[in-house]
């Protein structure tokens, strides 16, 4: 179970994950979870060490690190309830982080989650911020943001023109009693000092100085800035009332820019009650969109109450964030779910905050709710096409790569790697076109696509090449995963043009690696060189190498077959296997165990086919054949790996062979196996001169030559692959 887990869990990742086990009461219902594991990623994100961490229950930590960490188990909850990887949102306001989190079940109580930064929060900010300049400049009023120190720190375009100013930043950084009352500043500061008390709100009609030194004539308003660790002071508006009906029309226009803001935001502004319900008393169109109901249908919860909108699994959390913001006198945001009308679910952020009247006291929550799912839809789009296939829709290359990477990286051994290729793809395209050539790419990738459910990794790793990883899988289930592969292709057909006729095959190759010694490159260069071996030993009819023309010389100079060369090899590979060699000498194995006779080649016809026993002479001509065999096999690069095992397929384990009389581990151990199975397969098989014997007989024969002219510790694997 545990290795299922490292598999999908990597150190070096800039990711973080975390591995957890959830703890439920009697109802199911999660309380509470125990991080079990992390990477360095996840303790960088979070900001603490591996000891603060793992092991700990969630319920455990301090008050403060609990209430962060405790309002993920809601989000966490809903893994347990399908068995697909579930993607959240998750905003921490401990951290002052947004995390993008895929989490994924691995058992009844035990879950794997990833997390990274998401940007949605600074995106937001920055959009509000332009919002917020867009909105100031084009209001009639004028507005002046001033500091603790009373110097100007901000001031629109409005305030500006109404005090007869040209430069929009040639008042900022002055002090404001300077800007709007000259020489009678001083008495202006000392009243205003007085009148502090007065806020949290102060309006009054007043006179301010223009640049020319005339007076104005204003309906002044002065807020202070709520919240602490501020530089803000206060904000104050104005309008000019000596021109009342002018003032009417840029109020007009002022509202009127105001409401095509609101009516273009994507999602809606609101003013609600601080009950259980979110009681709306105000809402933008925008619901609309955003929810799917009308206004009248949430407005004083006529129909249904915006608490009924959100998703379950956050109206708890919301509620405590709510309380939290109260206390602290901060800013809501948070990202969550909602249900729409459609009873979809959606992700929105909200940004707000809390509304207080005179004495301190809470008498709404006011802020803007923005539709965040068509950003994370192009997000998932991205991501796909980043690690798929475009033609099958099979994980691509990158995704193979780095899956690799990660597994070694948490040495989540045994793995296997097998590759696939499909035969004779240009003579598809060349013949039946390009789009018979995809379609025979679609029907492979159809084969592949049902070992997805067994937790394999399946790529399309090239144009005709396709990849497995066999995550925890031995050595001898990923052989017998080829082997049904491969049968499972051949069961493909296809009619072309011109009465051509196409049967689907493929060759394939496969590694395991069993530890961090081999490097990956040698595990996947390992599969290759299998792969490219059975393609080359391959006898479709379409193969018209050299190695098919010595098979064919084989056939018709000497009494071997095509069958008994394939079942050679497929029982060499069998024992192979069970002995766990490496797939560079299972290789060497198969290719011996198909052409070990290649010397006979060289051997007179008549000696080769007599039905009777040879003569002494006969028999000495006979006995050369492992030594032309070796001279072949030497001359040529694709066989000359073999050529010590076919010189040594007829030495016997004390000595007493041909030609050279080696003995014992002296003997190259693939000739050690082939001298068995070949041996088993003449018993088995009838010969000119006597007929076949029974499988029970051939292997009583084996055992009984065992220390003498086998090799005793692979006679007794050999017998066990056919228990």
């Amino acid at each position: 179970m545990y290795k299922n887990i490292y598999e999908r869990l990597f150190e070096e990742s800039s990711l973080g994950f975390v591995h957890n086990k959830m703890i439920f009461d009697e109802q199911h219902r999660a309380i509470d979870f125990i991080i079990l594991n992390v990477n360095q990623a996840y303790l960088d994100q979070m900001n603490a060490t591996r000891e603060q961490l793992v092991g700990k229950r969630v319920s455990l930590f301090s008050s403060e690190t609990n209430t962060h960490l405790g309002n993920w188990i809601q989000s966490y909850e809903k893994v347990f309830t399908t068995d697909e990887t579930v993607e959240f949102i998750q905003y921490s306001s401990l951290l002052r982080k947004t995390y993008f989190v895929k989490a994924f079940k691995i058992s009844d109580d035990e879950f794997v989650a990833s997390i990274d930064l998401y940007d949605s929060y600074k995106q937001t900010y920055e959009s509000a911020k332009m919002e917020q300049n867009l909105i100031l400049n084009a209001i009639a009023e004028g507005i002046i943001v001033v500091s603790n120190d009373y110097l100007i720190t901000h001031i629109n375009s409005s305030a500006n023109h109404i005090l007869g100013h040209d430069n929009d930043l040639s008042l900022l950084g002055k002090d404001i009693f300077e800007v709007l009352f000259q020489d009678a500043q001083e008495i202006k500061r000392t009243q205003f000092k007085a009148a502090m008390g007065k806020l949290p709100m102060y309006n009054r009609v007043t006179q301010l100085r223009k640049s020319d030194g005339t007076w104005l004539d204003v309906s002044l308003s002065i807020l202070p800035k709520s919240g602490r660790n501020s530089e803000i002071g206060f904000v104050i508006s104005f309008q000019d009332i000596s021109q009342l009906q002018g003032l009417k029309r840029d109020l007009q226009q002022s509202e009127h820019t105001k409401q095509i803001l609101v009516d273009h935001l994507p999602g809606m502004i609101y003013r609600c009650k601080m009950d259980e319900n979110w009681t709306m008393t105000y809402i933008s169109e925008g619901i609309k969109t955003l929810t799917g109901y009308d206004v009248n249908e949430v407005i004083d919860n006529n129909i249904i109450a915006f608490n009924d909108i959100i998703h379950p699994n956050y109206r708890d959390s919301l509620q405590d964030a709510w309380k939290e913001i109260i206390d602290k006198g901060s800013t809501f945001e948070k990202e969550y779910m909602i249900i729409t009308k459609e009873g979809k679910n959606k992700w929105v952020y909200e940004q707000g905050k809390p509304i207080y009247d005179e004495a301190g006291q809470v008498i709404a929550l006011e802020g803007i709710i923005i539709d965040l799912n068509k950003r994370r839809e192009r997000d998932l789009e991205i991501e796909h096409m980043i690690y798929h296939d475009q033609l099958t829709g099979l994980k691509n290359r990158l995704y193979f790569d780095e899956t690799l990477t990660s597994l070694d990286d948490e040495q989540a051994y045994p793995f296997g790697v097998l590759i696939a290729n499909i035969d004779n793809m240009k003579m598809i395209n060349d013949n039946f076109g390009r789009m018979a050539g995809d379609q025979v790419i679609l029907d492979f990738a159809s084969i592949l696509r049902a070992y997805e459910k067994k937790n394999f990794i399946v790529a399309r790793t090239g144009g005709d090449e396709f990849s497995i990883i066999l995550k925890n899988t031995p050595s001898l289930e990923t052989y017998e995963v080829m082997l049904e592969i491969q049968d499972k292709a051949k069961t493909f057909t296809y009619d072309g043009p011109n009465g051509l006729h196409y049967q689907m095959t493929v060759s394939c190759g496969y590694e395991t690696k069993l530890d961090h010694e081999s490097s990956i490159k040698d595990i996947i260069r390992s599969a290759e060189d299998f792969m490219h071996r059975r393609k080359l030993i391959a006898h479709s009819r379409s193969n018209r190498d050299s190695l098919s023309s010595i098979k064919a010389t084989m056939v018709a100079n000497s009494q071997e077959t095509q069958d008994h060369m394939e079942r050679m090899g497929e029982i060499a590979l069998k024992v192979g296997v069970k002995l766990g060699l490496k797939q560079s000498t299972m290789d060497d194995l198969y290719l011996l165990a198909m052409l070990h006779d290649i010397g006979k080649i060289g051997v007179p016809f008549h000696i080769i086919n007599k039905p009777g026993p040879l003569t002494d002479d006969e028999w000495e001509v006979m006995k050369k054949h492992p030594l032309i065999g070796y001279q072949i096999a030497v001359s040529s690069a694709d066989l000359k790996p073999i050529a010590e095992g076919i010189l040594n397929h007829h030495e016997r384990y004390d000595g007493k062979g041909y030609p050279n009389q080696v003995k014992g581990r002296d003997i190259p151990l693939i000739a050690r196996i082939v001298s068995i199975i070949d041996a088993y397969d003449a018993i088995t098989q009838d010969r000119p001169y006597r007929p076949k014997k029974s499988h029970e007989a051939a292997i009583e024969e084996i055992k009984k030559h065992a220390g003498t002219q086998f090799d005793p510790d692979i006679v007794d694997i050999f017998v066990k692959v056919f228990e």
